[in-house]
């Protein structure tokens, strides 16, 4: 019998001992979902956890940085897990602690960028010479028929130039990875203003601008990229598989290919999607009530716009961002108004002048830079950025 009830005893003390452990389990679980509401939906008391627990917040001179020399024009870009700086024809590659990797030769002066993922696409403005880039290396480069005006490259390299000063208003000549032309798309009467090529890389989208009637008009176009390179055995082949023209009067100044082959473009007044022959105003660029600063839809399967709030007491801003597939909205608000806004892939940069917040597109700040002097501009690349000064970059770790 003894045995009996020092083994119940036993039992006894181990279920009490779980119980107390799975009380304890439980509280520990409460109060970190209390935390987290809380967290979620009380600024001033994210702004405390975020500095003092968090540390997301970050001041100047306390992280790796790149000297600039001043009195030369230092041209500086993103090139996936670098930061290019582009000066005297010669492009420097650094890492995120500013450690210089490699050096390349670019014969430009004036240049325009396009980016994604690994590639960075670099070209002469009104010149004709372009440079498809890889991280280190230069994957091929060309001299064009025409002066370039706009360039874009998608995730896997291929290539859409749109060139001018020919015969035509505006020439798109397309390109696959390894510089070989695909095709190209003389436009007589209109002039292209945006261009992207969609993630499969089969289809080319370009919107253009016809000013020829009593008003002017914009229209949007999309090329099955297979059957444009068949018509140039085949000529009786069209391309041009999808037209939509605006009845608005509204001005699409950016198009851009986001997941599932939706194509989003920006006009003056609105941010839209096009799917399967739909088109759907998703957000507001011009509304009443609201002061609505920038837009943009640069962001990979994001787009958002920034709102601005002012009165005598309090500056604000809020920068809704909306995800492509589901349109469901996340919505960040900070005090002051934002001078610039840079995105890159999934992180949006607003910079107030002498501070820069870091926001993923859920919302949630990821890093906050102060800083003591004005800055002159943000640089999003693969998991950091760089916050650009006069004589420096400051590179921070996101």
């Amino acid at each position: 019998m003894k045995i009996i009830e020092i083994e119940d005893e036993k039992i006894k003390k181990i279920n009490k001992k779980k119980l107390t452990i799975t009380l304890a389990i439980s509280v520990i679980l409460l109060i970190g979902i209390i935390i987290f509401a809380i967290y979620c939906a009380n600024r001033e008391f994210r702004e405390v956890i975020d500095k003092y627990v968090l540390m997301k917040n970050i001041v100047e001179d306390s992280t790796s940085s790149i000297s600039l020399d001043e009195n030369e024009n230092s041209n500086i870009y993103p090139n996936d897990k670098y930061i290019s700086i582009l000066s005297k024809n010669t492009l420097k590659n650094y890492d995120s602690s500013g450690k210089l990797e490699s050096e390349l030769t670019i014969e430009i002066s004036t240049p325009i960028v396009a980016t994604s993922g690994k590639y960075l696409l670099i070209a002469e403005k009104d010149k004709s010479k372009i440079y498809l880039i890889s991280g280190d290396k230069v994957i091929w480069q060309n001299d064009l028929e025409g002066d370039i005006n706009k360039i874009v490259v998608n995730k896997n390299g291929y290539v859409a130039v749109i060139l001018s000063g020919t015969t035509h208003k505006s020439v798109i000549q397309t390109f696959d990875n390894e510089g070989n032309e695909l095709f190209k798309t003389y436009l007589s009467r209109t002039t292209a203003m945006s261009i992207d090529i969609s993630a499969d890389n089969q289809y080319l989208a370009f919107s253009e601008l016809n000013t020829s009637g009593t008003s002017v008009q914009s229209i949007v176009k999309i090329v099955s990229i297979q059957k444009a390179k068949q018509k140039t055995k085949d000529t009786s082949i069209e391309p041009i598989i999808y037209t939509y023209t605006d009845s608005n009067g509204e001005l699409i100044t950016n198009i851009k290919y986001q997941e599932s082959n939706r194509l989003v473009y920006m006009s003056d007044n609105s941010i839209n999607i096009i799917k399967s022959e739909e088109n759907n105003k998703v957000l507001d660029l011009i509304e009443e009530g609201k002061k609505i600063s920038f837009g943009d839809i640069e962001l990979t399967n994001y787009m958002y716009r920034v709102i601005e709030k002012s009165s005598l007491l309090n500056n604000e801003t809020s920068v809704e961002i909306v995800n492509v597939g589901s349109q469901k909205t996340s919505l960040y608000t900070l005090d002051g108004i934002a001078k610039e806004i840079y995105s890159y892939d999934n992180v949006v940069a607003i910079n107030l002048g002498s501070e820069v917040h870091f926001i993923s597109t859920n919302g949630w700040l990821m890093k906050k830079y102060t800083s003591s002097q004005e800055i002159k501009n943000v640089v999003i690349c693969n998991n950091f950025a760089g916050i650009v000064y006069r004589n420096k970059v400051e590179l921070i770790n996101l």
